[in-house]
């Protein structure tokens, strides 16, 4: 008999990490939770207050915990 697959908690957000890309290497920024890149990178360059010229450099990375 098989066995039943566990599901993943669906509470849980994802973790990403963002980094700013201004030369190599990337500029790690910070560490967040959120459903999306993009929602992660909005949060962390509010935080930070990283200027509007610079937001299209932002790039986030989801991390498995």
């Amino acid at each position: 008999m098989a066995k039943a697959k566990k599901a993943k908690p669906r509470g849980k957000l994802p973790r990403w990490r963002v980094s700013l890309i201004t030369a190599t290497p990337a500029k790690f920024v910070d560490f967040t939770l959120a459903p999306d890149a993009e929602t992660a990178e909005k949060q962390v360059a509010e935080a930070h207050d990283i200027r509007e010229d610079l937001r299209d450099r932002l790039v986030a990375i989801r991390e498995e915990l």
